[in-house]
């Protein structure tokens, strides 16, 4: 299964890279989902973070979060999209385009659907070091209300996205 590095690394030229994680649960049954986008000069276009209800485990949290990061890159418009994910289970289904009969087998269908709304669409597993902004994203989304920026972030998640991009250049 392709890997990334263990920081986040900007896409090669002509590509976006959208990163995606969910956390929880906390009170029973709150998962927070985070995305983000970024171009390859580091540069965050956009980032996101939902609250959902009522998901049965982690692997349903973490497909969802990356077809609400396809819905979102797909609303951005962009067209060559490497999307990232720390849970490996997740990525190695979509490269086999493995679509079980069960509630995580028809969100993979959906993220598979959004295929032919890129002109290009890699699945990669990135560790969770390599994902730390998208995980705070998550965290946030445990305790807020939903958020979308674009083009601006706060000044808390820019300072995770800009450490997360600073390990780069260490």
């Amino acid at each position: 299964m392709p890997i990334s590095d263990v920081h986040w690394t900007p896409p090669f030229s002509g590509f976006y890279k959208l990163n995606v994680d969910a956390a929880g649960p906390i009170e029973g049954d709150k998962w927070g989902i985070g995305v983000a986008v970024g171009d390859n000069e580091g540069v965050v276009i956009g980032a996101s973070s939902w609250q959902v209800f009522s998901l049965p485990n982690s692997e349903v949290a973490e497909t969802l979060a990356m077809r609400k990061g396809l819905e979102f890159a797909k609303d951005m418009s962009f067209l060559n999209i490497i999307a990232e994910s720390d849970a490996s289970n997740v990525v190695l289904a979509l490269n086999a385009h493995q679509q079980s009969l069960n509630y995580v087998g028809s969100i993979i269908r959906d993220c598979i659907s959004f295929k032919g709304s890129f002109r290009r669409l890699i699945f990669l597993h990135v560790k969770r070091k390599g994902n730390q902004a998208t995980h705070y994203l998550a965290k946030y989304a445990l305790k807020n209300l939903d958020c979308i920026w674009i083009e601006e972030t706060s000044s808390c998640i820019s300072a995770v996205l800009t450490f997360d991009l600073l390990l780069d250049f260490l």
